[in-house]
């Protein structure tokens, strides 16, 4: 066997163990109803929860710098998708890549994210970007320049194994009478069209982000929130917006490690 291919063997294999997404995906349509999945603290490890860097990082997740080859529609891909089986239950196994615009089943109802990127949490049942793909770019500083040159908006979202911040998480809900359902590693970067990766700490305007509750945190009857820690080391709350006892709806600019609260 050649050299060269021994070495992407041999990288394919150890991005899959780090849990690295494929960020670009065919189109397709997933399911992510709410069954009574149990949440999970597993997925990718911990990682910096600093301010916007080139090095793709904001919780712990490394994005891969493969990019539409047109640099407009980010619905195709030029790369091969990372996707797994899903059921009526929700995301099965592994990770489901989106694209721009699909369609995901959030608590019964069809949402289509208008950000494409990667899902492997399975402490959530399904998530959808639904700001306009204009206010997104906006709000993380994407000019129509940029776009038009081949620039795109990616998220990545997996359980959070960030011990650090989930301990500090954890003090925050605890003095303020909530229970920590989830955790999460929500992030969100730019990837141009030449592969540079840049994670996005904070955006300038608030996104709108739909998450799927399992069934645990769905019927306990309780007010569900978000609490994140941000570069400054302040907590910050984001209510849901949605009156469904199934999702979570908020408007964030800061993105990272997220606890879901009840």
């Amino acid at each position: 066997m050649k050299k060269a291919t021994l070495n992407k063997l041999l990288a394919s294999a150890l991005a899959v163990a780090l849990c690295v997404p494929v960020l670009l995906a065919n189109p397709m349509t997933v399911n992510a109803s709410v069954s009574g999945n149990t949440p999970s603290t597993g997925g990718s490890t911990g990682g910096s929860t600093g301010g916007s860097s080139s090095d793709g990082s904001v919780s712990g997740n490394t994005p891969s710098t493969e990019n539409p080859s047109d640099g407009s529609d980010s619905s195709s891909s030029s790369g091969t998708s990372s996707s797994s089986e899903t059921s009526n239950t929700g995301f099965a196994s592994g990770a489901v890549s989106l694209a721009f615009h699909n369609t995901v089943i959030i608590g019964g109802k069809s949402v289509k994210s208008t950000v494409g990127g990667v899902f492997i949490a399975t402490a959530v049942n399904g998530v959808a970007i639904t700001s306009p793909i204009a206010s997104v770019n906006a709000a993380i500083g994407l000019s129509q320049a940029d776009v038009d040159a081949g620039t795109n908006a990616r998220f990545y979202i997996c359980n959070s194994a960030n011990k650090e911040m989930k301990a500090a998480l954890q003090s925050v809900a605890a003095a303020t009478g909530k229970t920590v359902g989830a955790y999460l590693n929500v992030d969100l970067y730019t990837i141009t069209k030449k592969g540079t990766v840049t994670a996005i700490r904070n955006t300038s305007e608030p996104v709108t982000m739909t998450f799927g509750l399992p069934g645990r945190i769905a019927n306990a009857g309780s007010s569900v929130s978000v609490i994140c820690i941000d570069k400054d080391g302040k907590s910050v709350v984001m209510e849901d917006t949605d009156t469904d006892p199934k999702t979570l709806t908020i408007n964030t600019n800061v993105f990272g490690v997220y606890a879901i609260v009840y």
